[in-house]
């Protein structure tokens, strides 16, 4: 694993094409290893969500080539690796489990990154109308331990629709409802497959709310498949 980190810190420096063709087998070992990562990964995942176990890597990694279209940033690659383990694939809007490696930092996610308004608001008013159920997930002191913080921006006031009695804003207040885990490169390499497997195991509760709660029909889905819903 230290190999693909070694890749990536190699890759950040010299990110350009002319670099990253002659070091093109030096990507292949790298990108290897990450999916045999993720076979593991999704074997012990399979364990506790048996949705995700005919899943194999290219059905949830991300190429590692940057779409420059509408982007200012005209580097060509991205610095990291990463995959989105979905049964419903890796552009569904139900919530997910994604890991990112980068040279400095890696991240275990769950959740959804973006709804439609409409959706979301329904989201909203399923946490209120669910607030023990919800607050029986999020306030898990194991689940807590590993994700303190839902959503990785928070509206400063309530949104439209939510009673200012609700005793639990910041429920409502998020942007976008994610969790995150992140630990170091060097901690990651210690790590088993099982090791990582059990802080996803933890964060399916949230998964499964969320799944539950967000409905979008046929043709607002066809419309959505370019926009990308999560980290």
């Amino acid at each position: 694993m230290e190999r693909i980190f070694s890749f990536l810190s190699e890759l950040v420096a010299n990110n350009n094409r002319d670099w990253f063709n002659a070091h093109k087998g030096e990507y292949q070992e790298a990108w290897a290893k990450f999916n045999d990562f993720l076979v593991e990964l999704i074997a012990e995942m399979s364990k506790f969500d048996a949705s995700i176990a005919y899943l194999e890597p290219k059905d949830c990694t991300y190429r590692i080539y940057r779409d420059l279209r509408f982007s200012p940033d005209k580097t060509p690659y991205k610095g990291h690796f990463g995959a989105y383990i979905n049964a419903d694939g890796k552009k569904a809007y139900y919530g997910g489990y994604y890991v990112q490696l980068d040279p400095h930092e890696v991240i275990f996610a769950s959740g959804v990154w973006w709804l439609p308004t409409k959706e979301m608001h329904a989201l909203r008013q399923a946490i209120v109308d669910q607030v023990d159920t919800y607050a029986s997930i999020v306030e898990n002191p194991e689940f807590k331990a590993i994700c303190p913080t839902i959503g990785m921006e928070h509206f400063k006031r309530l949104p439209n629709g939510i009673s200012k009695d609700f005793p639990h804003p910041e429920y409502v207040m998020c942007k976008n409802y994610t969790c995150c885990y992140s630990t170091t490169p060097k901690d990651f390499c210690k790590m088993s497959a099982a090791d990582i497997a059990n802080k996803f195991k933890i964060m399916k509760p949230f998964n499964d709310f969320l799944k539950e709660n967000i409905l979008i029909n046929f043709e607002e889905m066809e419309g959505m498949k370019d926009i990308v819903k999560f980290i």
